[in-house]
């Protein structure tokens, strides 16, 4: 959100998979990757995490994003790692297998159906993924930055004005991401083909993911959802991915009730700030037409001074000529 309190705004957010760190850090030291893949940098938050830990381990890194700034890479590029600019389905046709994915780039259906083909296309390879957005709003909602490039017949109708708010359906002019620049929101929510959790579990089903993946999801922070392979990690990871699956399964309904509270008061927020920009903007309107008004009420009064002292004038002189003619002059 883009306001005079963006940058407030971008920290109550908690929109980066960083904010996973504290409960992923463990597992990921427990799975004892050699390579990891990050589809998605943004601004790099995660991302700085990851170089640490693969720098710690001797693990490779490899991160792919279009978008991602050419000087930050000079300073973040390791030998323990490179980044790729490129769409993720460009970068995935010839890249090598990886141990471990970490998939938080376009949050639509299509794109994320295409990363898991990608990533599955290598023959015995069994990585862990891990998945940002797989909560509300885009775990049943498409979310593009590029629409063109998503197929006409796999794009849903769209707004960029507009977006979704929490318990209420269609899109509303103060919802999530409306009128962020480049963000385009599908209309509507669910169905088939649309949002990041409904591509994963269509993939489960037409074993696009091998048969013997377990998914489990943190609805908690836009959502994180754990894809691995059952019986195929070691033992550590398993055991602590199932502790995480039993505490979120017994807090399910506390933590998704949270996040929509979250969402909302956030949301509420930025409405009230919106608004008070709109109010403090139109202040400042009327507060130079009144400078206006006292300006030419100045000019009218200094005018007005002018008039009454000619007027002063005009009637000494009346007074002048009435006693002349009075006195016979």
């Amino acid at each position: 959100m883009q306001d005079s309190n963006g940058q407030a705004s971008e920290d109550l957010l908690l929109a980066s998979m960083a904010f996973f760190q504290p409960v992923l850090a463990p597992i990921l030291t427990s799975l004892q990757p050699e390579s990891l893949c990050e589809i998605g940098i943004d601004k790099g938050r995660f991302t700085q995490h990851l170089l640490a830990f693969c720098k710690q381990q001797g693990c490779r890194y490899t991160g792919i994003d279009p978008s991602v700034d050419g000087t930050a890479l000079a300073d973040k590029d390791t030998a323990h790692g490179h980044f790729i600019k490129s769409r993720s389905a460009e970068a995935l046709q010839d890249l090598p297998p990886h141990d471990l994915y970490i998939l938080d780039g376009d949050h639509n259906y299509h794109t994320v159906r295409q990363e898991l083909r990608l990533i599955f296309q290598h023959a015995g390879n069994r990585p862990v993924l891990l998945l940002h957005d797989t909560a509300w709003p885009f775990g049943r909602r498409d979310l593009y930055y590029d629409p063109e490039a998503i197929p006409p017949g796999e794009r849903h109708p769209f707004s960029s004005e507009t977006g979704p708010w929490p318990r209420r359906t269609g899109l509303d002019t103060d919802g999530f991401c409306a009128n962020e620049p480049d963000t385009y929101i599908a209309q509507s929510e669910g169905g088939p083909g649309n949002g990041v959790l409904t591509a994963i579990e269509d993939a489960l089903q037409d074993q696009t993911i091998p048969e013997g993946y377990h998914l489990q999801t943190l609805p908690v922070v836009f959502g994180c959802s754990i894809l691995h392979p059952a019986g195929a990690i070691p033992a550590e990871a398993s055991k602590k991915l199932q502790q995480l699956e039993q505490g979120t399964a017994l807090l399910q309904p506390l933590l998704e009730a949270m996040e929509t509270n979250r969402m909302e008061l956030y949301l509420q927020l930025l409405a009230s700030w919106k608004k008070f920009d709109t109010l403090h903007a139109t202040y400042g309107e009327l507060m130079g037409r009144y400078e206006e008004l006292m300006d030419k009420y100045g000019d009218l009064h200094g005018h007005a001074d002018k008039l009454l002292e000619a007027y002063k004038d005009l009637d000494d002189y009346k007074a002048g000529l009435e006693a002349r003619l009075k006195n016979g002059g």
